[in-house]
């Protein structure tokens, strides 16, 4: 895991992170593109609600609980990472790369997508004062 420097992010230099053991560059979208990719995000993101209260009295719906929660949802973010990491090689990546190494890169992409996040909140603190 890097931490972005100020420069990093007013440069959009590139997120650096590590799949199959080996140094990727992942370039910031820009606005245009990280609003459609965030909207992807939030889509899947969406579905976990529906899943929140299931309870094995259920059999049918644990188990498709169970499905989308350990089989579906983690392609789904895969997928979401390779949507936000354009550049890159799914197919060699995919073959070289482990389950962690793809859930470590997919959080920094999450913070690159995200930035005005912190900063409404940074504003409502200073809003509250």
């Amino acid at each position: 895991m890097t931490t972005r420097t100020e420069e990093d992010i007013i440069s959009q230099a590139p997120l650096t992170i590590v799949l199959g053991g080996e140094q990727h560059k992942i370039r910031p979208l820009v606005i245009k593109e990280s609003r459609a990719w965030r909207k992807q995000f939030t889509e899947l993101i969406g579905q976990l609600p529906q899943y929140a209260n299931v309870t094995t009295d259920d059999t049918k719906g644990f188990a498709s609980a169970m499905d989308m929660l350990i089989v579906r949802m983690p392609d789904q973010v895969v997928d979401l990472f390779f949507l936000y990491a354009v550049e890159l090689d799914r197919e060699q990546i995919e073959s070289v790369a482990t389950d962690a190494e793809i859930a470590t890169a997919f959080e920094e992409v999450v913070k690159l997508a995200f930035p005005l996040v912190s900063s409404l909140g940074r504003a409502m603190g200073i809003m509250s004062q």
